[in-house]
């Protein structure tokens, strides 16, 4: 049985559903799956969908759609707390989505909580506290803050 005949609309297919999952529409799509069942019912799913949410963001993130990126990422922060495992990673995201939105008191605020707990010592991929303070320092001489 020849399948070559196939092989092009599996491939227009394909491209269709990753295009669809980039659109807004995709993007809704996978945080309403990610947010369907209510944290702590199953602490095994609460992980996989706290990760999505941060993959989500992350991405929305580098295809600059910050307003966005901000929602997903604060509705993360919110669902799962500190008590997340990417909570703290989030909140250096989430300083970074008000930073270009030009909310710097926000990502001020963020950064200088984030470098007040030494958020390195529960999350490795968080700059260590002297690199945050800096970061805080300058945002607060840069742009006139209190």
């Amino acid at each position: 049985m020849d399948l070559s005949g196939l092989k092009w609309p599996a491939i227009i297919l394909a491209v269709t559903g990753l295009i669809w999952l980039v659109s807004s529409g995709g993007v809704n799509y996978m945080v309403g799956s990610f947010t369907k069942v209510p944290v702590g019912q199953d602490a095994a799913r609460d992980k996989s969908d706290e990760a999505g949410l941060t993959s989500v963001g992350t991405f929305l993130l580098w295809t600059l759609r910050y307003e966005k990126a901000a929602e997903v990422l604060t509705l993360a922060t919110e669902r799962y707390g500190t008590g997340g495992a990417n909570y703290y990673f989030n909140q250096l995201r989430l300083a970074k989505c008000w930073e270009k939105l030009g909310k710097m008191e926000a990502a001020y605020k963020i950064i200088k909580d984030l470098a007040d707990v030494n958020a390195k010592q529960y999350d490795g991929r968080i700059p260590d506290q002297a690199e945050l303070n800096g970061r805080a320092a300058k945002l607060k001489e840069v742009h006139n803050l209190q």
